[in-house]
């Protein structure tokens, strides 16, 4: 009697195949091209790819930005931190950049982000109360006016004059309501458009 094939993988080729498509694997996360970075650039700031490219992180631009509204990122490189300060486009991380990584820039017309509120956590909208909170409303009346109230008293963002300078952000109280996190809590974030606005 003849005896059949078995259509089933011996323990050999099935390691033999797992081990090819793992180190398959392996190869592509290695070579695999660098993405380009999502953190909020500072003014100036080529596109991120350039940027990256450019920037040796030298941390002159950190030291040189007196509202601390630079920090580094996990590799080294620059990018604005409007949890510790915010953006008062003076130019000076430009001037003190070595490199072309950031460009001289148009304070009147820069754009680094557009400011984004999170009405989950924004106390104001949660509360439906127009004398809640407006903190954000407040310092951006000295800045840019570009958030402004419904008829609701809710907080809304003008992107055309909104210039992402982090100062809502650095206000706004509503991390104490969460887990103590600040990057959870927060209610309004900056949204990059990594744009040197010159």
């Amino acid at each position: 009697m003849t005896k059949q094939p078995d259509s089933k993988f011996s323990r050999r080729e099935f390691l033999r195949i797992a081990g090819g498509a793992s180190s398959v694997g392996l190869l592509y996360w290695l070579l695999r091209p660098a993405q380009a970075s999502a953190a909020l650039l500072p003014p100036g700031a080529q596109d991120p790819i350039s940027f990256k490219a450019i920037c040796i992180r030298c941390g002159k631009c950190v030291a040189a930005c007196e509202q601390k509204a630079i920090n580094f990122d996990e590799a080294g490189f620059p990018f604005m931190d409007a949890l510790q300060g915010w953006c008062d486009f003076s130019g000076d991380c430009t001037q003190a950049c070595p490199t072309a990584a950031l460009l001289p820039f148009n304070p009147d017309i820069a754009k680094i982000g557009t400011a984004v509120i999170d009405t989950d956590r924004c106390i104001a909208w949660n509360l439906n109360c127009q004398l809640c909170c407006g903190l954000c409303i407040h310092v951006c009346d000295e800045l840019q006016q570009a958030i402004y109230r419904d008829e609701d008293g809710n907080p809304h963002i003008d992107p055309a004059r909104c210039n992402g300078c982090g100062a809502c952000v650095t206000i706004c109280p509503r991390s104490a309501f969460t887990d103590g996190n600040p990057k959870r809590g927060k209610a309004v974030s900056i949204q990059s458009v990594n744009s040197i606005g010159l």
